[in-house]
This record gives C-alpha cells, sequence and structure tokens, in this order.
C-alpha cells in the first residue's frame, strides 16, 4: 500500500513537472549574424550616425549643383490706400481724394560665381567623406561591441554549466561523507560540512543563471530591441580557438590604411585644405549675373464733374507699366574689409595645421592599440594551454584525493581542497578561451576590419 501511495505521488509530480516544461516557450535561437544585422537596424546610437549621413549628401549635391545652376525668385505686391482731407480744389469746391490701389509683380533670375562658391564644392565632399568614414568607423565599434557582448553571454552559460558539475561534484562529496558516517569511518563534521559545501554551489547554480539573464538583456539593449520574456535565448554560434597566425608588422600596415578613426582624420584634414581655399578665396573677384522682368498696376478716381445734387462725379482710372527684360552683369574686386579675410585665413590654417596634428597623434594610438592587441591575442592563446594543464592537474589531484578519502587515507579537508583547486582551475581554463576571444575582437576593432 505505502509503495503504491509512493508511486502515485511519483506520477502526479511527473504529470506537472510535463505540463510546466510543456508551457514553457522555447527558447530563441540567435546567431551572432543575426544579432548584427538587428544591431544595425536598431540600434539608436549608429541609425543616429546614419542621419548625419544623409545631411552630408544633401550639402555635397548642393554644393555641386549652385556651380551650374541659377538662382530664381518672384515677388508681388499689394497695396490700399484711405483718402486724404481736402487734397485738392475742384470747380471751387474743397474735394476729399478717394482710396488708391497699386499692385504688381516682378521676377528675378540671378547667378553668382567666387572662389568660395567653387571651394566649398570640394569642402562638401571632403565632408562627406568624412561622414562616411564616421559610419564605418560606428559599425566597426557596433560590430565589436556586439560580438563582445556575444562572447560574455557564452562566458556566462559556460560558466552555469561549470556551476552545475559544482553542484555535482559537492552531492558526490556529500554522499560519501554520508556513507563514511554510517559505518562509522567519518564524522558528523564532514557531512554537515559537505551539507554547506553543496548548498553554497546550489546558491552559485542560480546566481549564475541570473548572471546568463542579465548578459542576454545587456547583449539585446546593445542590438536596440526588447529582449524576450521570459528571457530564454540559445546562442547558436560558437569560436573555435586557433593558433594567431598573424603578422604584427602586416597588421600594423592594414590598420594604418583602414582604421576607420584614422580615415575619418584625413578626410577632415582634406576638408581642411579646402577651408583654407574658400578662405583664401576671399580675396579673389566674384562674377554676379541677374535678369529681371516685372510688371505693376496703379488704380485710382478722378473727379470729371458734378451730379445734379452737386456732388462730384468720380471716373475711374488705371494706369498699368510694364517693367521689361533687363540684364545687369558684374564684376566685385573686395579691397579692405577691416582684416576680416586675414583672420578668416589665419583660422582656416590653424584649423588645418590642428586636423594634421590629430592625425599623427591617432596614428601612434592605432599603432599602441594594435600591439597591445596582438600581444594580448597571443599571451591569451598561451595562457590557454597553461591553464588546460592546470585543468587536466587539478581533475587528476581531485580523482586521487576522493578515492584516498573513500578508503580512509585521506582527511576531508584534503578533498575539499583538492575541489576548490579543481573548480578554480575550469573556471580559469573557461575565462581563458573568452579571454582570447575577447582579445581577437579587440585587435579586429584596432585593425578596422575582420581578420577571420
Amino acid at each position: 500500500m505505502k509503495a503504491r501511495l509512493i508511486f502515485g505521488w511519483l506520477l502526479v509530480f511527473s504529470l506537472v513537472a510535463a505540463i510546466g516544461y510543456a508551457q514553457q516557450p522555447p527558447a530563441r535561437q540567435l546567431g551572432l549574424a543575426e544579432a548584427l544585422r538587428l544591431a544595425r537596424e536598431n540600434n539608436p546610437a549608429y541609425r543616429s550616425t546614419l542621419n548625419n549621413r544623409w545631411a552630408a549628401s544633401r550639402e555635397a549635391t548642393s554644393s555641386a549643383l549652385r556651380l551650374f545652376t541659377p538662382t530664381a525668385s518672384i515677388s508681388g505686391s499689394q497695396s490700399m490706400e484711405q483718402g486724404s482731407e481736402q487734397y485738392y480744389t475742384f470747380l471751387g469746391r474743397n474735394v476729399t481724394t478717394p482710396g488708391n490701389s497699386a499692385r504688381g509683380w516682378s521676377f528675378r533670375l540671378g547667378y553668382a560665381l567666387s572662389g568660395a562658391t567653387i571651394a566649398n564644392r570640394g569642402l562638401a565632399r571632403a565632408q562627406l567623406q568624412a561622414t562616411d568614414a564616421d559610419i564605418s568607423g560606428a559599425a566597426t565599434f557596433l560590430e565589436t561591441t556586439v560580438r563582445q557582448q556575444y562572447l560574455n553571454v557564452l562566458q556566462a552559460q559556460a560558466q552555469v554549466t561549470l556551476a552545475a558539475h559544482v553542484v555535482g561534484r559537492a552531492t558526490e562529496t556529500l554522499n560519501l561523507a554520508q556513507a563514511r558516517n554510517s559505518v562509522g569511518q567519518g564524522t558528523l563534521i564532514d557531512v554537515r560540512r559537505a551539507q554547506v559545501e553543496k548548498g553554497q554551489a546550489e546558491v552559485g547554480l542560480l546566481r549564475a543563471n541570473q548572471t546568463v539573464e542579465n548578459q542576454i538583456l545587456v547583449l539585446f539593449e546593445r542590438m536596440g530591441v526588447p529582449a524576450p520574456q521570459p528571457v530564454a535565448v540559445a546562442l547558436t554560434d560558437s569560436f573555435p580557438v586557433t593558433a594567431p597566425m598573424l603578422d604584427r608588422d602586416s597588421l600594423l600596415l592594414l590598420a594604418l590604411q583602414e582604421n576607420p578613426a584614422l580615415v575619418a582624420l584625413r578626410a577632415r584634414e582634406a576638408a581642411s585644405t579646402w577651408g583654407v581655399r574658400s578662405a583664401y578665396s576671399q580675396y579673389l573677384p566674384s562674377l554676379n549675373a541677374s535678369v529681371n522682368y516685372g510688371r505693376s498696376r496703379y488704380s485710382t478716381k478722378e473727379a470729371t464733374g458734378l451730379n445734379p445734387d452737386s456732388s462730384v462725379i468720380w471716373t475711374p482710372r488705371t494706369l498699368s507699366s510694364i517693367q521689361p527684360w533687363s540684364l545687369n552683369v558684374g564684376v566685385s574686386l573686395p579691397l579692405f574689409d577691416q582684416f576680416q579675410r586675414s583672420v578668416a585665413t589665419a583660422q582656416a590654417k590653424a584649423g588645418q595645421e590642428d586636423a594634421r596634428l590629430a592625425i599623427r597623434n591617432q596614428e601612434l594610438a592605432v599603432r599602441a592599440d594594435v600591439t597591445a592587441a596582438y600581444l594580448a591575442l597571443v599571451a591569451a592563446y598561451q595562457v590557454i594551454g597553461i591553464q588546460l594543464n592546470n585543468k587536466g592537474a587539478s581533475a587528476e589531484a581531485l580523482s586521487l584525493a576522493t578515492e584516498r578519502y573513500r578508503v580512509g587515507n585521506g582527511t576531508f579537508l584534503e578533498l575539499l581542497d583538492a575541489r576548490v583547486s579543481a573548480e578554480q582551475a575550469d573556471a580559469a581554463y573557461v575565462g581563458a578561451i573568452y579571454d582570447y576571444h575577447k582579445a581577437y575582437a579587440a585587435l579586429e576593432n584596432a585593425v578596422g576590419r575582420p581578420l577571420r
């Protein structure tokens, strides 16, 4: 009877667990390529950078069109005037002038050409190139950020696996301590301490799972999209560890050519050169031409006689005028402008020199960043080999300590020390793997392009 009752309760618990599992939504599959695509489409900071490109493109197009297209304008006016008292005398009578009205329109077609107009075209194109470089840099930074956070999630998930192994080892240790205590070979202190160790391991597993959820939330924040609720995401990409077959000198040369920050600074240096040319162009003459056409009409009333009641007879009169086509062409040469041109030229040359110094400073920074990232990658790969050996040695030591405690030749403290060493070695090995992947991502970010 008791066995049947136990079996019944087990069946109920199994059904409840099965139903709960069935109700949980499946984990969302997320690959790195999809994460990068979503980030490029939704990340607010990156999208803001793209908006700057539209404005720069419009300015470059407008600057080019200004060289070949004139300006056009049309204007119109309408005015009304009240009559004035006793404006003049008609047939011996003081006459109040009736209201007058006037209206007209004019059309103007103008064209202006100066050195600044030509220089501004080159300036706008250089600024567009700088904006494109900024976008490339933002894309590289976004990719690096998402890739590193993707790795953070994978590392957190690996830590969950390690935490589960710790719980398993703690359970085995507890079972072993209870078995020894039951036959009088161990102590109750060993059992209680093993119980504490198991409880701490279970807490570590809970915290590891929470860390995974937190890292997933950060990943989706980097992507610019809301995280699924509940937070259940399965990352589908893995990254193999291979020996870095890279040459530092080749990486430096590649970085000096393709680093987005350097490309942007060089484009801005080119823009500053056009700024200097624009400042010098203020000393050159400018050409102005315009074509004008207009028409106007003026309406008023004249006193032409008297009515039988001696009131004045007013006769409407309209005057129209047409302004014929006119062409105006002029050339102007500035002579003195209170030193404004010289100040503008000096400021433009100073900006050009600042741009050159910024390029030099960034080149030094790129060299340092690439060198540091390369050395970190090489060291990270070497650390993986060392940690792998430590992992194997600590696992063997734990196996020996467990067997010694089982047969009564070792102490419980010796077993716990071996367990702690093994768990630390496992964690260090996992950390070394992901340090290697993150170092690779940092090197790619410093160079400005993918390397694998």
